[in-house]
């Protein structure tokens, strides 16, 4: 049986970011093949609260404890770090952290890791990468890196275009070869870490438990939402496509549009869609069902090299018609299907204040797209139908125990 210990480092126990639902589905997969796994993360105080209330519904005692851990400042101030573990509801072991400072953390996390005994350690972050480099217990366990975004990667044109990746490139491209294991969630990615780095990375789909109903845990239920008259986006900002967003409510003022807060939507992105009439804007939402049951079709114009797009796979196999650019990874998550619209993506340069400069796109095959789905119901239903069957068939098709048997066999190798 392996032990595998998750490092969270996504802001809250439910944020709406694809590669935290990523991360946990990965958990939550291997705790239902019958390993162990724990994740210690951030988190916000009610969120403990109501896991542990559905893991009681679910017959599963949540074992709460509390402890409370002084960190001092650079100042010398003494703060307070307030730490709670529980169980959910998936047999996951949580160690949730609510306040921090970097070295208190550093000392948490290496004490945390050596309890839990882990058999592999697993993580997205450069702290981690180098904790568990230097842990006492190294030699018990095998460090994974998931690369959930360009960005990540300590090489290449996207090195450091996010916030917290990449804070010493040169030492974590020479640490990122000493790693067990580096997973990369599409071939896109996989594609990048060689050509601007030569990393060899092992290419894993998203586990299928990450697309299940949730409750259910069985495939999603398929909407027939032809006679709904929104189209949504999810993530609202410039490297996500807000231009063609923006010029496409423009172009079609008597269409309604709907967009849902996340991680890269800032004041400024939020003023410029309330200054369009016919755009509503949604705070970020978890429940992924809120938007499905109400969107005709989603737009995911990104303009950036996205890993993947699990938006993108999750409205598909729910029926709902996606027209997505083709930048990075969309183009395997739309696996065959329309719209994949070509777009001039981001190169990696920069403004002063670090966004990324947005060429500028062509909104005419957008337009043609958008205005087909929306105005011929003929060619709505087809599309439906066949965007549903399609994403049935990939969903279906995938193996679920490839992530289990990839990390299994990091365990035999000396």
């Amino acid at each position: 049986m392996m032990r595998v210990f998750l490092v969270q480092t996504a802001q809250g126990l439910t944020p709406s970011s694809g590669g935290y639902k990523a991360n946990i589905s990965l958990l939550r997969t291997l705790t239902n093949q019958g390993h162990a796994a724990a994740q210690i993360c951030y988190g916000l105080e009610h969120e403990v609260e109501q896991f542990a209330r559905r893991a009681e519904t679910k017959g599963v005692k949540p074992n709460i404890t509390e402890s409370i851990l002084p960190v001092v400042d650079p100042k010398g101030v003494t703060h307070q770090l307030y730490i709670k573990t529980f169980t959910d509801e998936d047999q996951i072991h949580n160690r949730d952290e609510l306040s921090s400072r970097m070295q208190t953390l550093i000392r948490l996390f290496s004490e945390h890791i050596a309890k839990f005994k882990p058999t592999h350690v697993v993580f997205n972050d450069p702290i981690t990468m180098k904790i568990t480099a230097f842990h006492p217990d190294r030699d018990t366990f095998k460090r994974v890196n998931i690369i959930h975004t360009a960005e990540q990667l300590p090489f290449g044109p996207f090195c450091a275009g996010v916030d917290g990746h990449c804070l010493s490139p040169a030492v974590e491209n020479e640490m990122l070869r000493g790693l067990d294991g580096v997973w990369a969630v599409s071939k896109a990615v996989q594609e990048y870490a060689w050509v601007h780095g030569k990393l060899e990375t092992k290419f894993l789909v998203h586990p299928p438990l990450t697309y299940l109903d949730k409750e259910t845990g069985g495939m999603p239920v398929v909407r027939h939402n032809i006679d709904k008259d929104e189209i949504g986006m999810v993530n609202p900002c410039p490297h996500k496509g807000l231009s063609i967003l923006v010029a496409l409510a423009k172009k079609f003022p008597h269409m309604k549009f709907v967009t849902w807060k996340s991680w890269g939507s800032r004041t400024m992105h939020i003023q410029q869609l309330e200054a369009l009439p016919n755009v509503k804007i949604e705070p970020t939402t978890q429940n992924t069902d809120e938007i499905w049951d109400r969107i005709k079709v989603l737009l995911a114009p990104s303009l950036w090299y996205e890993a993947w797009g699990i938006v993108v796979t999750e409205a598909q196999l729910r029926g709902i018609p996606v027209i997505a650019s083709n930048a990075g990874g969309l183009p395997e998550a739309k696996i065959g299907i329309p719209y994949c619209i070509p777009v001039k993506e981001v190169t990696g340069e920069r403004h002063a204040n670090g966004d990324y400069v947005v060429p500028e796109q062509d909104i005419a095959p957008w337009a043609e797209a958008l205005e087909t789905v929306m105005t011929d119901r003929d060619a709505y239903q087809d599309l439906a139908t066949l965007t549903a069957t399609k994403a049935s068939e990939w969903l279906r098709g995938m193996d679920p125990r490839a992530h289990e048997k990839w990390l299994l066999s990091m365990m035999e190798q000396q």
